[in-house]
C-alpha cells in the first residue's frame, strides 16, 4: 500500500494588532469656548499659559526634575540626546521640539498628535507677536481677536496652537534678552512692548476637543489665504468689478513681492507686515492701477500688452515705481535707515517719465527694439551663437528694462527715436552679457576669480538697478528678506568677459565637429 504524503499546515498567521492608545484622564469632560484678550473676563494668553498648556520643557529643567524624582542618579542621565527622552506614561519617545533662544533643548509633553513642527513659521509668528502686529484689543484697541484658536483635547493635549504658543514663548526670551542690551534703554529694540514685562496674546481657546482620528484628520483643513487674498478683503479697488478687483490684488500682490525685495525690506514677509509695508508705499497703488490699464487696453492685438511681453504686469508696476522715485535727491542709504522706511523723502522727480515708459513699451513704435529683445529672450540658450541666454528669466528681463530705462529717463525727444535696432547688436544699449565663469568670490579680502561653469552654462553678467531705493546687492540675500552677511563680490573685468565668451564659442565649435 503506497505510503500517503503527508501534507504539513503552516499555522495561520495571526494579523498584527494596534497597539492600543494610552488611557489618558480626561481633563476637559465638555467642549468649551475661551476669549483670551484684555477685553474678557479670563484676560490675554500669556507665556505662563504657553508653559502649562504645552508642557514646556528645557533640557536643563528635565535633568533637575529627574534628579529628584528618582534618587541616586545624575543629571548626565537625563539628556534628551538627538531624538529626545522616553515617556513614563506610554514609553514612547517625546520628540524634542525645538531649541530655545538661549541654546536649551525643548520637549513639549502636551504636544502629541500634532503636525510637524515648522520653525520659520514660527519665525514668522515671533517677528508678528515683537512688532505689536497681533490682533486684538492690545494692539489694535477697539478691535476684536480675529478668530483664530488654540485647540486643546479632552485629555489637556494640544491639537492646534503649536506655532502660536511657541512664538509666544521665544518672543519673550528675545524681549528680556533685548532689554539686557546697552543700547536698549535710549532705543527699544521693540517698542510696542514699552510698559509691558512681557508680551502676549489675544486668542480664543477651545478645550475639550476628541483625539480620534476623524477629528483630528479635519482640524484645519482650510485653504490658507495668500497675499492676493488677503489683499481683496482690503478696501482697494473697490470701484472696479469685481473681476478686476481680482487681477488689480494679484498684481498688487506680486508689485508688493519685488518691491520689498529690490528694496531690501527688513524681518518677514507676513501678511500684517505687508500691509503696513503698502501703507507707507502708497503710491505703488497709483502704480497697479496705471499698468492695469495698460495692460487691458484693446487694440488690434486685443489687449495684454505688457503680459504678452512676458512681463508680469505686477513686476511691471514694481518697477515704475522704483523709476519713478530714483529723482536725484532719492538716497536708498537714507531710506532704509528709516524706521521703518517710507516714501516720505522720496524724490519723484521721474514720475512722469516712468509713467510715459511703461506706456510707450506698451505700443509706441520707437520702443519696437526694447519688445524685440524681451522677445528674443525666450528662444534664448547657454549654447547659441546668434541668441545667448537663459531662456527669459526674471533677472534677464529685469536687466534689459533696466537698460531701457537707462536710456530713455533721459532721452531729449528732438534727438530722434529713443532706441534702434543697433541697440540689440553685441555691445548695443539692450544686449545682455554672459560668462561661462562663475561670480568671483572674496576670501581674506582678496579677489579670487569664477570658476569655469560646466560645459553648456553660462551666467548672466548684467545686474539690473533702477537706481534710488532700489538695491541690487539684496537679491542675493538669504531667504524671508534677510541681507546675506557675505559682501557683494566685484563683477568681471571685460578680459575676464572676452576670455569667458571666447572659451564658450570655441566648446561650441568642438561640439559642432563631434
Amino acid at each position: 500500500m503506497p505510503s500517503r504524503a503527508i501534507t504539513r499546515q503552516e499555522p495561520a498567521l495571526a494579523e498584527p494588532q494596534p497597539t492600543p492608545a494610552p488611557k489618558l484622564p480626561v481633563i476637559y469632560d465638555r467642549v468649551e469656548i475661551t476669549e483670551y484678550s484684555t477685553t474678557s473676563d479670563h484676560g490675554p494668553f500669556t507665556v505662563e499659559d504657553v508653559v502649562t498648556m504645552m508642557g514646556w520643557e528645557t533640557e536643563e529643567q528635565y535633568q533637575k526634575r529627574m534628579v529628584v524624582e528618582k534618587p541616586g542618579t545624575k543629571p548626565e542621565h537625563w539628556l534628551f540626546g538627538s531624538i529626545g527622552p522616553r515617556r513614563e506614561d506610554t514609553g514612547e519617545i517625546q520628540p524634542i521640539h525645538c531649541v530655545d533662544t538661549y541654546g536649551q533643548k525643548v520637549v513639549c509633553w502636551n504636544n502629541a498628535n500634532n503636525r510637524p513642527f515648522d520653525m520659520p513659521w514660527c519665525e514668522e509668528l515671533i517677528h508678528t507677536v515683537l512688532c505689536g502686529q497681533w490682533a486684538g484689543p492690545l494692539m489694535m484697541p477697539g478691535e476684536t481677536v480675529n478668530g483664530e484658536t488654540v485647540r486643546i483635547s479632552r485629555h489637556g493635549r494640544v491639537l492646534s496652537g503649536q506655532h502660536q504658543g511657541t512664538a509666544l514663548k521665544l518672543a519673550d526670551e528675545r524681549l528680556q534678552l533685548s532689554r539686557t542690551e546697552k543700547d536698549n534703554i535710549l532705543s527699544p529694540k521693540y517698542p510696542a512692548w514699552n510698559g509691558h514685562e512681557h508680551p502676549v496674546i489675544e486668542t480664543i481657546v477651545i478645550t475639550g476637543l476628541s483625539e480620534d482620528e476623524k477629528v483630528l484628520r479635519s482640524i484645519d483643513y482650510v485653504k490658507p489665504r495668500s497675499l492676493a487674498d488677503m489683499l481683496f478683503t482690503m478696501r482697494l479697488f473697490r470701484d472696479n468689478t469685481h473681476k478686476d478687483r481680482q487681477i488689480l490684488t494679484k498684481m498688487l500682490a506680486s508689485a508688493a513681492n519685488l518691491l520689498w525685495d529690490r528694496t531690501d525690506a527688513r524681518g518677514y514677509k507676513t501678511h500684517t507686515e505687508m500691509a503696513e509695508f503698502l501703507d507707507r508705499h502708497k503710491r505703488l497703488l497709483k502704480c497697479v492701477e496705471d499698468l492695469f490699464v495698460e495692460d487691458s487696453a484693446k487694440g488690434a492685438d486685443g489687449g495684454r500688452k505688457i503680459s504678452k511681453l512676458r512681463v508680469n504686469a505686477g513686476h511691471a508696476a514694481a518697477m515704475c515705481y522704483l523709476m519713478g522715485s530714483a529723482g536725484p535727491e532719492t538716497d536708498g542709504d537714507v531710506y532704509r535707515n528709516e524706521c521703518p522706511p517710507s516714501e516720505k523723502n522720496l524724490d519723484w522727480s521721474y514720475w512722469d517719465q516712468a509713467q510715459d515708459f511703461w506706456t510707450c513699451l506698451a505700443s509706441a513704435r520707437d520702443f519696437m527694439p526694447v519688445r524685440k529683445a524681451l522677445a528674443l529672450l525666450a528662444d534664448s540658450t547657454p549654447s547659441s551663437d546668434d541668441n545667448q541666454g537663459l531662456g527669459g528669466r526674471l533677472p534677464e528681463k529685469l536687466a534689459i528694462l533696466a537698460k531701457a530705462w537707462e536710456v530713455y529717463k533721459d532721452h531729449l525727444t528732438s534727438a530722434g527715436p529713443a532706441f534702434t535696432n543697433e541697440d540689440l547688436a553685441p555691445s548695443g544699449a539692450l544686449c545682455l552679457s554672459y560668462s561661462d565663469l562663475g561670480p568671483p568670490k572674496i576670501l581674506n579680502g582678496e579677489t579670487i576669480g569664477g570658476k569655469k561653469l560646466s560645459d553648456g552654462e553660462v551666467r548672466l553678467i548684467d545686474v539690473a538697478d533702477f537706481y534710488g531705493i532700489d538695491c541690487p546687492e539684496s537679491i542675493g540675500a538669504t531667504a524671508r528678506g534677510r541681507r546675506s552677511t557675505e559682501p557683494m563680490p566685484p563683477p568681471p573685468t571685460p578680459e575676464e568677459i572676452e576670455e569667458g565668451r571666447n572659451r564658450a564659442i570655441e566648446i561650441r565649435r568642438q561640439k559642432a565637429k563631434k
